[in-house]
């Protein structure tokens, strides 16, 4: 029982870690924008903003996925405490980095008259296109650094170097900005690269390794599946750009482009209220699997252990969510998107299905296998599109949060029958237990917020919400002996 909190423990310590690292890195984001809408306006904020969608979309296709998919084949040699192995591996993994640096700047500096005519309707642009070529090499040398922290899972060091990049990135671009205004956005752009490389440099000594004699055979040997899962992850990451923009391009012909701004509203809402969630446990999560995936009692040990901390964690988040929604609204947004209330309080019931399903994928991942995880992909899209177009069809935004909780619950039981087919993998009666409790006290919420009038629609979800927290706090408090932390904090509070 020791063992199991100290393992459930490690899992929350480094979710709250990185869960607040994206809470300092949205409040960077937001007073970034705050200060580069003041110094230079809304065409600066758009020159800014189209220039990174075009370095963004290179990015995504030279890097080949491979920062993403390095992680599984370093945590595995950092696991196998074999020193020659890791030498290895890191050698390939450097010759990999330069050569998707290369491939940036080299497909910049090609298609950047393109890239201006297609950002700009001109190719005034194609020159800063140019210039910010030279920001592959410094991203694709500190995103390695990055990958090389998270595979190796120096969660401390990895957390203080997001905090301390994004700080710096801030400081020396918004001086920029000041006094060159809007032509000081290549520039800033360029700088705030160079600084975060320069971040990276000092973390470096933090995961040092020997050099050691790799030929480029056995680099192509090695490289192979790293590259190949890499693709893997850049397919399905354009696959979900196509389905989304193939919805809104089908709702704003269908319906009407405030429908479009509306589900777009909802999506960011719900978003960014539990991305957090999925980014900080996604960071710890994967390397820690690929590190024991090689055995079957820890890997589905781990992975029933994240399922209910990721239960228990969204229970929480969601039920406050429903109850709040329409305030939410209203601070983030204004009333005039209330009408995406009805997307959110549905969609919401999919986002521990969807939990679950991000749990799962990353067992299909960390075993490298690419096919398998590509027909889960592309089926997994074609459900979600299909049902979103045929429910928004019979139920308007409605029916886009309806269809996402019966796609997703359709994803989940494929994919758990794949699971139990393949790797004699199942759920915990814990997991379960977790997923229809919290699943039934969100249904009785937003039965109660639609159904109930007031005051007793706000009287029972106060107390659908209480119960919900003292649910999944209880059962945090039985993982983590949470209520001994809680102590402790308040004894280190009174000193």
């Amino acid at each position: 029982m020791a063992e199991n909190k100290t393992s459930y423990g490690s899992i929350m310590k480094a979710t709250s870690i990185f869960g607040g690292v994206q809470v300092f890195n949205i409040l960077v984001t937001l007073i970034r924008g705050k200060f580069v809408a003041i110094l230079i306006g809304t065409a600066g904020m758009g020159l800014n903003g189209l220039l990174l969608s075009g370095l963004t979309l290179i990015r995504t296709i030279t890097s080949l996925g491979v920062p993403e998919s390095a992680v599984k084949n370093i945590a595995a040699a950092h696991n196998s405490d074999d020193p020659t192995k890791i030498r290895t591996i890191y050698q390939v993994f450097r010759r990999l980095i330069w050569f998707t640096a290369f491939l940036g700047v080299l497909a910049t500096v090609v298609f950047s008259p393109l890239l201006s005519k297609f950002a700009f309707k001109n190719y005034e642009h194609t020159t800063s296109f140019l210039w910010l070529s030279v920001t592959f090499v410094f991203g694709a040398l500190s995103g390695g650094i990055y990958t090389l922290l998270r595979g190796t899972r120096q969660i401390k060091y990895l957390a203080q170097a997001n905090i301390i990049g994004s700080f710096t990135g801030l400081v020396v671009a918004l001086p920029i900005f000041y006094l060159y205004g809007i032509n000081g956005v290549v520039p800033a752009i360029i700088v705030t690269a160079f600084a975060n490389y320069l971040v990276s440099l000092y973390f470096t000594k933090k995961i040092k390794f020997e050099s050691i004699a790799v030929s480029w055979p056995e680099t192509l040997t090695i490289g192979k599946p790293i590259v190949q899962l890499g693709l893997s992850l850049t397919l399905v990451s354009i696959l979900s750009a196509a389905v989304a923009f193939a919805l809104s391009a089908f709702i704003s012909g269908t319906g009407s482009l405030s429908d479009v701004g509306l589900y777009n509203a909802g999506n960011t809402i719900v978003g960014g209220y539990v991305g957090m969630v999925f980014t900080a446990m996604s960071t710890d999560y994967f390397p820690r699997l690929a590190g024991v995936i090689h055995d079957d009692s820890k890997w589905k040990q781990l992975v029933n252990e994240q399922a209910e901390l990721v239960l228990i964690i969204l229970g929480i988040v969601l039920i406050l969510l429903l109850a709040t929604s329409p305030l939410l609204i209203r601070l983030l947004l204004s009333k005039e998107f209330l009408a995406s209330n009805d997307y959110i309080t549905w969609a919401v019931l999919a986002i521990p299905l969807k939990g679950l399903v991000w749990v799962l994928n990353y067992i299909v991942l960390a075993k490298g296998n690419n096919k398998l995880f590509l027909t889960i992909e592309i089926t997994a899209n074609i459900i979600v599109l299909s049902f979103n177009i045929l429910f928004y069809h019979l139920l308007g935004l409605k029916g886009l949060g309806i269809s996402l909780s019966i796609s997703y619950l359709i994803s989940i039981i494929g994919l758990f029958l794949i699971l139990r087919s393949k790797y004699q993998f199942w759920f915990s009666k814990n997991v379960l237990q977790l997923l229809l409790v919290n699943m039934l006290l969100m249904v009785l919420c937003l039965f109660c917020s639609h159904y109930f009038i007031f005051p007793y629609n706000y009287i029972t979800q106060v107390v659908l919400v209480m119960v919900t927290l003292v649910f999944n706090a209880n059962q945090l408090n039985k993982r983590i002996a949470f209520a001994n932390l809680v102590e402790k904090f308040k004894d280190k509070f009174k000193k």
